[in-house]
Parts: C-alpha cells; sequence; structure tokens
C-alpha cells in the first residue's frame, strides 16, 4: 500500500521475517504497554499469533512496523484509521525504549501527517493518549495539534483506570 520515509525511519509493512525483532524490540516490553492499551506478548507463540493479526490489519488499513532506515530493523509500530469521512485517527504510536529519545516519534508523526493531508486527502487529524504520558502531549503539541478534550477509559487487559486526552490538527492549521 505505501511505504513512508524520514531521514532515519522507514515506516513500511511488516513481513513474518520481522518476527524476532519486533517481538524482543517492542512487543515483550511491558513498561511500553502501561502506556498504551495493547497487551505484552511474552511467548514466542504468542508473538507468532500477534503477527498474523498484524499481517491481516495492515492489509487492511494503513499501519506500518517503525524501522531503522539504515537496517530495517522494526523498532515500533504506527499507523492510522479513517474514524469519519475526512477524520483520520492515530492508531497508536510505538517506538521501542531503546531508540526513544533520538526523535523518532516526531518523524514518525510527522509521516503520518503527511501521509493523512496529503495521500488520503484528510481534513482532521486526531491524536489520543494518556493524560498521564506527558511525552506524548508534548509531542504532538510540538507538531502542531491542539487539545481537544479528556474523557476516562477502563484499559480491558487489566482493568487500569486512566483518563486520555484528545488533541487535534487540522488541514489548514497544519505548517507543513
Amino acid at each position: 500500500m505505501y511505504t513512508l520515509e524520514t531521514p532515519h525511519l522507514r515506516l513500511r509493512r511488516a513481513r513474518t521475517e520481522d518476527l524476532d525483532a519486533v517481538w524482543r524490540n517492542v512487543w515483550c516490553d511491558a513498561g511500553l504497554a502501561e502506556t498504551m492499551l495493547w497487551t505484552p506478548t511474552l511467548t514466542r507463540e504468542d508473538a507468532e499469533a500477534r503477527m498474523t493479526r498484524t499481517l491481516a490489519y495492515q492489509a487492511e488499513y494503513p499501519a506500518f512496523f517503525v524501522c531503522l532506515r539504515d537496517t530495517d530493523e522494526p523498532i515500533g509500530f504506527a499507523g492510522v484509521f479513517e474514524k469519519q469521512p475526512g477524520v483520520w485517527s492515530e492508531s497508536g504510536i510505538c517506538i521501542a525504549a531503546a531508540h526513544q529519545g533520538r526523535g523518532y516519534g516526531k518523524e514518525t508523526l510527522a509521516a503520518l501527517m503527511r501521509l493523512v493531508f496529503d495521500t488520503l486527502g484528510g481534513s482532521v487529524f486526531v491524536y489520543e493518549c494518556f493524560h498521564d504520558n506527558t511525552r506524548s502531549a508534548a509531542l504532538c503539541r510540538s507538531l502542531g495539534f491542539v487539545y481537544q478534550s479528556s474523557e476516562p477509559g477502563v484499559r480491558e487487559r487489566d482493568g487500569y483506570r486512566y483518563v486520555c486526552d484528545t488533541y487535534t490538527l487540522t488541514r489548514e492549521g497544519w505548517g507543513q
């Protein structure tokens, strides 16, 4: 479908041979999952099942593995989905802990913004994060997203009660 390039990253479809790297770098990290809704994947069997679901999902939606450009190693995932005509939302952006603090989250979100506004013709891009995930909130605000609202939620896997903050960016507000 699409491959997105940034100065340091390539956002591309998953491949079965990515299993070990994405499992090691991302899926098994319980710390990463604390500020997200997904469940850590602890066994190889569960990782294989998750890869099957990922491949099926990526066949239907603009969703990607975030890979280092130099090595093509998957260090995260990201994607978007259309909530309603012209309104797109990120479907989760996650960068492996060992690769955080290098600007990869910003490069990933900027690539998704170009996809939404330039390629998919979106008029609004929605970004959501846990209220206490201050780094995620700072990331979207740094790219022009504006706070809209907060709503309580409960994470299904463990009953954790959280507040989800919603930010939006319009095509008109996008600085390119």
